[in-house]
């Protein structure tokens, strides 16, 4: 066997009640705990996830150990820097999912890789990748671990390098990839490790200086901007059981709109798109290897929009018979457009809503209608595809009038399903350049500015929870829209899914006043909605 040039790992999901406590602590000064709480469910004083819960009323039900998660679908980062690499020429190995792969892990890590390359799509804490840090050294203390992606491009940017030194040595890697796209650099380490030449030579890179230097070493910055047609993933480097039956896809990068909240595009630089005759052939093979779902994960699907209806009538012409769900927005849509999604075998879609209030929309830059939201959430529906809209509240301007507005609007239209957020300010998005106009100060979840503190922001968070009625609660963290085909892949079907989440939404509601919650009662509760029993 050749020595493999690189292992590259997926996601790590970190034990949730052990988050929570950690957030907990910073209840006083942060709103990340408030945020937590309407996210999860409790329950004896435990915080789970909703798939936590899922899993413990089906252990339950059956007697057996269930262990669903999303994150066991294929990470699309991992699927597609393998198959760049494999491309040029390097032999790779995958950990899709850490939590399920260490046994595997553990025996390429034993064969003497060249080096180790964590991504970091999800994260928004350095706790996980710690971990996978620990975890290399416990089996290999030589091999050089390289981390990119999102997490490190934001924990660098606008930051000096002497903070960066700090934050990067807590992470614990050996080098870095500071870049927002990073695998052309990524192929460029590989190289230098393979033929022992000079990091110094590779651009984006921040490394850990050699010994007896002070700070870590830095490397000239030369943006990347990889071709997505001549990249788009080659499953055939995959075993189709690693893709099979629920995959992701990626048809474009970036988006078109600035959103005043939302550092993406000045991250990842102006759209781009694939070409139609790519995206055809990837999901042909897919198709013809078993794939049964898809999630499209571009952050504007439906932009432009005659792209986006030449894309679905492919589908249907090719009868790929694909269900999928995908992003979407409202604003930029027709009744063609509606019609042709649902023949293409639409499941649902993700609606970045984020208010029913008109001003606040302004503020933020969204450049869409609230009569549109509606009629959108009004046509998907009526169609058969469930529609999950997400609000954000406490943005600059947010009222108590304006949290009442985007209340009544969710209320009004009825989606099938809803997650609010409390607002974070990202001091690398459009809207800090309006500090001052907004009074804004603090930053992350910690912050006000002057119509609203996160803290009251945190409380409306909690009230509109409490008065949605008719559309179910959605949590971010380990469900979402995204799980949907997942579940079905795996024998619930959606209207499973749906009283489920109803059941689920009503254990949030009673732990937001609660420091515990009976287990047995919440257990019948969901396994009840589960069956479709009525509570009697």
């Amino acid at each position: 066997m050749s020595q493999l040039d690189c292992i590259i790992v997926g996601f790590n999901e970190i034990d949730f009640a052990d988050f929570a406590r950690a957030q907990q602590a910073f209840a006083d000064t942060s709103g990340a705990y408030r945020e937590l709480l309407t996210n999860s469910v409790l329950l004896g004083d435990r915080r789970m996830t909703y798939m936590d819960l899922l899993n413990v009323v089906r252990e339950r039900e059956t007697g057996r150990p269930s262990q669903l998660s999303a994150f066991e679908m294929p990470s699309l980062g991992v699927a597609y820097l393998a198959s760049f690499l494999h491309r040029r020429g390097f032999d790779v190995g995958v950990v899709n999912f850490f939590n399920k792969g260490r046994d595997e892990f553990a025996a390429m890590l034993a064969e003497g890789p060249r080096a180790v390359a964590i991504t970091t799509t999800y994260y928004v804490d350095d706790e996980p990748i710690r971990q996978i840090v620990r975890f290399v050294r416990e089996h290999d203390e030589t091999v050089p671990i390289i981390v990119g992606g999102p997490r490190i491009h934001n924990l660098c940017t606008g930051q000096q390098p002497i903070v960066q030194d700090v934050l990067l040595r807590a992470v614990g890697a050996d080098i870095y990839i500071n870049e927002p796209q990073g695998e052309s650099t990524l192929a460029g380490v590989l190289a230098t490790l393979r033929d022992g030449g000079d990091l110094s030579a590779v651009p984006n890179l921040i490394y850990r200086s050699t010994a007896g230097q002070p700070g870590m070493s830095r490397t000239a910055r030369k943006p990347e901007s990889n071709n997505l047609d001549e990249n788009a993933v080659d499953w055939s480097y995959f075993d189709p059981s690693y893709y099979t039956p629920t995959t992701y896809m990626r048809t474009s990068r970036s988006c078109s709109f600035g959103c005043a909240f939302c550092n993406y595009p000045s991250m990842a630089g102006p759209l781009t798109l694939s070409e139609l005759s790519t995206i055809e052939r990837e999901l042909t093979h897919l198709r013809e290897n078993g794939v049964q779902n898809m999630i499209f994960v571009d952050d504007t699907f439906n932009v432009p929009l005659p792209r986006f209806k030449k894309i679905l009538r492919m589908m249907i012409d090719r009868k790929l018979d694909l269900r999928w769900v995908s992003f979407f927005r409202c604003s930029n849509a027709d009744d063609e457009a509606f019609d042709l999604m649902a023949e293409a075998g639409c499941l649902g879609v993700f609606l970045g809503i984020e208010s029913g209030d008109q001003q606040i929309l302004k503020n933020m830059t969204k450049f869409a209608k609230t009569d549109r939201y509606e009629y959108g959430i009004e046509q998907l529906t009526s169609r058969g595809m469930v529609t999950l809209a997400s609000i954000v509240l406490g943005f600059p301007g947010e009222t108590e009038k304006t949290v009442r507005n985007t209340l009544d609007f969710v209320n009004r239209t009825q989606p099938t399903f809803f997650n609010v957020q409390l607002y974070y300010h990202d001091v690398l998005a459009p809207i800090e350049k309006q500090r001052e106009l907004y009074g804004i100060e603090g930053s992350g979840y910690s912050w006000k500015h002057y119509t609203m503190s996160w803290q009251e922001a945190a409380d409306w968070k909690d009230d509109f929870v409490r008065n949605v009625t008719g559309s179910s609660l959605m949590p971010l963290y380990g469900l979402s829209i995204w799980a949907i085909p997942y579940l079905l892949s795996n024998g619930l079907t959606m209207d499973q899914i749906t009283r489920f989440t109803r059941a689920a939404t009503d254990l949030v509601v009673q732990g937001l006043d609660v420091d515990h919650v009976d287990p047995e009662p919440a257990i019948a509760h969901v396994s009840r909605a589960l069956t479709g029993a009525t509570t009697g």
